[in-house]
């Protein structure tokens, strides 16, 4: 026979698990004469299955029906369906992986980017939620953002990401950001970013995208294009990646026409 403290430093596992095993049923100790329990090697083969499942992810219940009716046949189907669960977790983590990978090449593909000049790139139809809230200041934006991930039904990273941003409108003579978005690939989404031409600059350091909307109005003018939506300003690497302002950068888009 095997004493409680016997047993909980063999399974590296408080004594309070134990008393609760036994609890719910899983287990059942003999008792000494004393009242103290007393565990067998009936108990050591139980507390293996249990230790098995519980790495497996299954909670006590489970565990006892498992017990309970356990045959070939049932262990069968047990590990069938702890493999769909492990091939659901590596799909999620393939993705995440996938995820992660693209923003590192995003990130390194920053360094290299033309700045600081107006052109023409053309974009397919992007999918968008959004959150449309008065904005006082910048930094309301990030808090607004931050609003809008976690009401979102994906999975939203912050390091890296650049599929997020605010619109900035022409509003009694001045450019107001009404709103905040993200790009998601999810079935749900607000609204369409139209497939199209967009005129873009891209500028590196501190925020200054209201400067910059005259100089990019006279640029779409001169080229013989004219505006057809609102301004997207884009945080390509902003506080999130950084802590020197010089190495923000800031991507500004409008769709044009000719």
């Amino acid at each position: 026979y095997y004493k409680i403290n016997e047993i909980a430093k063999l399974y590296n596992i408080k004594t309070d698990s134990l008393r609760y095993y036994e609890e719910v049923g899983l287990i059942c100790p003999m008792r000494s004469k004393s009242n103290y329990r007393l565990y067998t090697l009936n108990d050591i083969y139980i507390l293996n299955i249990i230790r098995d499942c519980l790495k497996l992810g299954y909670d006590t219940s489970q565990i006892k029906e498992y017990l309970d009716n356990r045959s070939v046949n049932n262990t069968i189907a047990f590990l069938k369906e702890e493999e769909k669960l492990i091939q659901r977790q590596i799909q999620e983590l393939n993705t995440k992986l996938l995820s992660i990978q693209t923003r590192i090449i995003d990130l390194d593909r920053t360094q290299n980017m033309e700045f600081d000049t107006c052109k023409i790139e053309v974009y397919p139809k992007r999918y968008c939620r959004y959150l449309k809230e008065h904005i006082d200041q910048d930094q309301e934006i990030d808090f607004l953002l931050t609003k809008l991930t976690e009401s979102m039904e994906e999975d939203v990273s912050i390091l890296g990401n650049m599929d997020s941003g605010s619109i900035i409108e022409f509003k009694d003579h001045a450019y107001v950001y009404t709103s905040v978005f993200v790009l998601t690939k999810g079935e749900v989404y607000d609204f369409c970013l139209e497939a199209g031409m967009y005129c873009t600059y891209t500028y590196r350091g501190a925020y200054q995208s209201k400067q910059i909307f005259q100089e990019m109005n006279q640029w779409i003018k001169a080229q013989g294009y004219e505006i057809a939506s609102p301004y997207l300003e884009f945080l390509l690497i902003d506080v999130h990646e950084t802590k020197d302002v010089e190495e923000y950068v800031t991507s500004i888009q409008v769709k044009v026409k000719q």
